[in-house]
């Protein structure tokens, strides 16, 4: 009987001590950091969404089709070999209209879509937009698509706060827990380092 006593006693303190580990391991995880990459020797960055005003220095005489947005996404396009060529003027026009980061629809694309290569057919959508279960949001052409997706992004989620990726993948993809915001920060960086290559040249 004594044993029996013994054993219970070192079994519930035994129980007790781990379910207080447990705990203490569950409060002190976090979600990664806004933006920050899952991977913890890669340097994290996060990018804000909303159009950036202090963009490089540009010759003041270039034309909407020479703007070196539009030369960044057509080498960005060329070098993924992307569906999306073609489209970078009207990428660049959709985000200046809603007042978005250029860079966000391309990186929104790649994370969904591997850059439109991987899309329900015949819908034009790279971006997983209204993508779910059995239903499939088709659009016509992609400058629907980019169009509606733009101005979703800016009405829906930039207008309610959601300006970097992290905040939006909450609302967009709930269930990716960080790796969906880690893609397309991957992706935003990406094209700055075009950037800087395009207009240091």
């Amino acid at each position: 009987m004594k044993m029996v006593v013994l054993k219970f006693i070192f079994w519930t303190f035994s129980t007790s001590a781990l379910l207080v580990f447990s705990f203490s391991l569950l409060k002190s995880y976090e979600r990664p950091v806004v933006g920050t990459l899952l991977n913890p020797l890669v340097e994290a960055k996060s990018y804000q969404l909303i159009n950036d005003t202090q963009q490089p220095t540009v010759d003041p005489n270039i034309t909407p089709t020479q703007d070196y947005r539009v030369a960044v996404l057509k080498k960005f396009f060329h070098d993924y070999n992307l569906p999306l060529t073609g489209q970078e003027e009207y990428i660049v026009q959709q985000a200046d209209l809603n007042g978005i980061d250029y860079a966000l629809i391309p990186a929104i694309s790649m994370q969904e879509s591997g850059g439109c290569k991987n899309i329900p057919s015949d819908s034009f959508n790279c971006w997983g937009f209204g993508i779910y279960g059995k239903t499939v949001t088709r659009f016509k052409s992609f400058k629907e698509s980019i169009a509606a997706v733009s101005k979703s992004i800016k009405e829906a989620y930039i207008k309610n706060g959601l300006t970097n990726a992290t905040l939006v993948e909450d609302r967009w993809t709930p269930s990716s827990k960080g790796t969906w915001s880690y893609a397309v920060n991957y992706y935003i960086g990406k094209i700055r380092d075009y950037e800087k290559k395009i207009t240091a040249s």
